[in-house]
């Protein structure tokens, strides 16, 4: 396994590379090489004059490209997102599966609860790049049907979204949607689950919805506290009619599935996509949405060029199509990411998730809106020098990126390219410039 790699000293390292072979090449074309008098322009022993400086556009250049869909997993979303728009909608589902039905009074032994007051869930809310109406309406939904066995299926949780098994319900300003909020819930509601022994331990399943409350049916797009974020939803509620007890607090918890131990922290909090109306436009490569999508892209870029001459440019050119979705505020930032996974990573989807931070080697970025089109181009420079010094290597990843947006997986908004199925001028190409290498005669 390589060192870790301090990211901020690679940045600089390769900018100065690349600054010194700019400087180096603008040099040599403008000086002169004289031999002196005694060397006959035809002799082997004479330098050439100038260097020469080469630009080809390699199209296509992509021998491989696929979408792969569902980052990050289920549950390991840092955030939340609850959308309710024409052609998407995604809800909050939290589990708190340890309910305390047991309490002490002050002075008093420990006794069972049978009367609940105050209950509520504290909200972390994040309206930072959302859409959000002068007012919003929050719902919230006990989705846990505990005649369901299979404790990862979502259709039971589904089926449950309907005013029937509604808990909670408020209408919040905009303004009021700051930090974190307190949504109150049915103490009727949460009394039954506390008393509901049929799965042992009592729990309590809830999925958040957020709509536009002026009738409008606006779109409405905000994010909330996850586990993964330390700001996870919380439960709270007294277990007396006395001000003096105080009020107990659940955190997120999953006791299912029983058999997978391994999942059950991601199904602590997750966001769970409830309608999803989106186009799919074929022949693209599509980045974004929720679950978030992200592209691989394999290069076959000569050898003879990459190995054999000095890159001095390298500039990955796409074409963007204009996404029917989305308006121009919806700015979206597109990352490559260098793949890291070698040979013995077959799977591509796999390899996906084997990357290079943002700004690792490829230091350029896009940003873009869904609606955009036309030609967008990315610096490559330093990743396309990289693959000479690893051309002997038997262990080097392949000549590929992921391209991947910012916050994936937490908003709604998608930008699409022409792939490497479309014609000539339209898929991915690459223009780079470069210097032959340039042999000296032997005297």
């Amino acid at each position: 396994m390589n060192p870790p790699v301090n990211t901020r000293t690679l940045r600089r390292t390769v900018v100065t590379t690349l600054l010194v072979a700019v400087a180096a090449v603008g040099g040599a074309c403008s000086e002169q090489l004289d031999g002196g008098a005694t060397c006959a322009s035809a002799s082997p022993l004479c330098p050439g004059q100038a260097i020469e400086i080469r630009d080809t556009i390699i199209d296509p250049v992509i021998a491989f490209d696929s979408t792969y869909s569902g980052f990050p997993g289920l549950g390991a979303e840092v955030q939340l997102s609850v959308v309710t728009s024409p052609e998407f909608e995604s809800v909050a589902v939290v589990r708190f599966d340890t309910l305390v039905a047991l309490f002490i009074p002050p002075g008093d032994t420990a006794q069972a609860v049978q009367y609940v007051d105050s209950a509520l869930v504290k909200m972390v809310v994040n309206i930072a790049r959302a859409q959000v109406p002068d007012s919003v309406r929050i719902d919230v939904f006990d989705v846990g049907d505990s005649t369901v066995s299979d404790d990862t299926a979502q259709a039971p949780a589904l089926a449950r979204l309907v005013p029937r098994w509604r808990i909670g319900s408020k209408v919040f300003a905009k303004a009021a949607l700051v930090d974190s909020i307190l949504m109150p819930l049915s103490d009727s509601a949460i009394l039954a689950r506390l008393k509901d022994s049929t799965q042992g331990q009592p729990r309590l399943r809830i999925a958040v919805r957020a709509q536009d409350a002026s009738g409008a049916n606006a779109p409405v797009v905000m994010r909330f506290g996850s586990v993964e974020s330390g700001d996870a939803m919380q439960l709270r509620y007294r277990p007396k009619n006395d001000t003096g007890v105080r009020l107990i607090a659940i955190v997120p918890a999953s006791a299912g599935p029983v058999t997978r131990v391994d999942i059950q922290r991601d199904l602590m909090d997750y966001t769970m996509v409830t309608r999803n109306t989106l186009p799919e436009l074929p022949g693209t490569i599509t980045l974004g949405g929720i679950p978030g999508r992200r592209a691989y892209l394999r290069f076959d870029v000569p050898r003879r060029i990459t190995d054999s001459t000095t890159v001095v440019r390298a500039t990955l050119r796409l074409t963007q199509v204009a996404y029917p979705v989305g308006g121009p505020s919806d700015t979206v930032v597109v990352h490559p990411h260098i793949v890291l996974a070698g040979a013995n990573v077959p799977d591509n989807r796999r390899a996906s998730t084997l990357i290079g931070g943002a700004g690792f080697v490829i230091s350029d970025s896009l940003i873009v809106t869904p609606n955009g089109e036309g030609q967008r181009t990315v610096e490559m420079y330093a990743l396309v020098r990289s693959w000479a010094a690893q051309a002997t290597s038997s262990a080097a990843p392949p000549r590929a990126i992921v391209l991947a947006v910012t916050d994936e997986g937490l908003l709604p908004r998608i930008v699409s390219f022409r792939g490497s199925t479309a014609g000539s001028g339209l898929r991915p190409s690459m223009r780079i410039t470069y210097i032959p290498k340039t042999g000296f005669g032997i005297p």
